[in-house]
Order: C-alpha cells, then sequence, then structure tokens
C-alpha cells in the first residue's frame, strides 16, 4: 500500500481508508479536529467521525497523541446539539482503518 495525498474526493478518499490504505495528511498551520460518534455504523468498519477542512471521514478506532477536548455546539440540521472531542492537529494519519492525530 502507498502513501496518497490529500487528492480527489472524499468519497474517493474514504474508499482508500476503508480498504486499509495509508492516508496522510499535514498543513502548514494546525488543522482543527473534531471527533465524533458514528451512530449511523452498522458493521464496525465507520464508528468514528472525523471531521476537519469541511470534509468528514470514518474510521474502525482513533489514537489521539496530542492534548484534546470536548465541546458541544448546535447544528439545526441535525436536529439538535453535537458532542465532539476536538484538538488541533499537526497530522492527521489513517491506516488499516485507524486514525492516528498527532
Amino acid at each position: 500500500m502507498e502513501n496518497k495525498e490529500l487528492l480527489g474526493t472524499s468519497s474517493v478518499l474514504q474508499n482508500f481508508i476503508t480498504e486499509g490504505r495509508k492516508l496522510f495528511f499535514k498543513e502548514n498551520q494546525p488543522i482543527f479536529v473534531e471527533i465524533r460518534f458514528n451512530h449511523n455504523d452498522v458493521d464496525g468498519t465507520r464508528k468514528w467521525r472525523i471531521i476537519f477542512n469541511k470534509k468528514e471521514f470514518y474510521t474502525n478506532e482513533i489514537f489521539i497523541e496530542i492534548p484534546c477536548k470536548t465541546e458541544s455546539k448546535f447544528i439545526e440540521n441535525l436536529g439538535g446539539y453535537q458532542h465532539h472531542i476536538v484538538c488541533n492537529a499537526n497530522i492527521i494519519y489513517f491506516k488499516e482503518n485507524i486514525c492516528t492525530i498527532k
């Protein structure tokens, strides 16, 4: 498996994550990341939503290696308050459907 840069659409990248490929996201400034449990997961491969850069990705497991906190915000089109774990990441790395945030 080879590393993939942030190219293509979110759905293509999500397929890479689900297939277990490696994806590496890094920017010149910290990336604000929101993590939310996915109540719509049916088979255990999409337990968590990772939201950053106006894109949402799903993963099975997450390792957070930086300080983080919880946050609640009202999202009208989702029907109320949504609760997240949030952090400012330097690196977001997907491998074998596991996300590591550094």
